[in-house]
């Protein structure tokens, strides 16, 4: 729908995870647009089935759905169209947009993810030495701790869709992550682990760093996005100075 983009595009970061599997998964999504003397509002519901986080998150669970809305009204009028054929995780950006989804579904809140950005002047050194087109195989090992294969990560990067950070000592990779083409213009970090034997040294801060400017380089914007248990690496974006831009939090619908 026309609409549906046109609105998403006016605020990107705003938009940023509709757009993400918008542009990743166009035939398991599908957009909803809204709008009335309050503004304008999309959602978009996508299968659960293609998404490797969600279906182990939320197994049973049939659908995801993302709201970007400007009144909880438009929210409520927007949700009236969830499929009642199984259960949804919403994943909300506002108090009000789960005030308006409870006035439909019992809700069970699960997590949630803060969405991170560079500040305007961070006054940081470069370190393009620890920009790498492939991890090493220690990288890649360090990446396999957390998760994250080869079948996904190699065809992104040999494409020029992504880009590792290492900070190696004598050829071994101790701490690193990977920056990837999230939507057009805008790129996400994630996949950051150190070693065991290296933390505390201040090399997750140092590739961190070298992501965000790397992205800038490129004339592009990224964010960083942390899950809220893992506290270690939200430190760490605050310690940055990095500007939290958005929380989805993660409710489950129990009807």
């Amino acid at each position: 729908m026309d609409k549906a983009r046109d609105y998403l595009n006016r605020d990107r970061l705003r938009s940023i995870s509709l757009l993400k599997y918008l542009q990743a998964f166009p035939a398991d999504t599908r957009l909803f647009h809204t709008q009335g003397a309050e503004g304008e509002a999309v959602m978009l519901l996508l299968a659960v089935s293609v998404s490797d986080y969600d279906r182990h998150a939320y197994p049973g669970v049939r659908h995801v759905c993302f709201i970007a809305s400007d009144h909880a009204d438009l929210t409520l009028r927007l949700v009236a169209q969830v499929p009642a054929d199984g259960a949804c995780v919403f994943k909300l950006p506002t108090p009000a947009d789960e005030t308006a989804v409870a006035q439909r579904f019992r809700l069970r809140r699960t997590t949630a993810f803060h969405s991170f950005r560079l500040a305007d002047e961070p006054g940081w050194t470069a370190a393009t030495a620890l920009v790498r087109c492939q991890p090493s195989e220690a990288g890649w090992a360090l990446f396999a701790e957390r998760g994250y294969g080869r079948h996904w990560l190699l065809p992104l990067l040999d494409s020029g869709r992504a880009f590792v950070v290492e900070a190696p000592e004598e050829g071994i990779g101790l701490s690193v992550c990977f920056a990837f083409e999230n939507s057009p213009g805008l790129w996400e970090i994630g996949g950051l682990v150190t070693h065991t034997s290296a933390r505390r040294q201040g090399l997750a801060r140092r590739v961190v760093q070298a992501a965000f400017l790397e992205v800038a380089r490129r004339g592009l914007v990224a964010r960083y996005v942390v899950e809220e248990t893992n506290t270690a690496s939200l430190a760490l974006a605050r310690s940055l100075g990095l500007f939290e831009f958005q929380c989805l939090t993660h409710f489950l619908s129990l009807d």
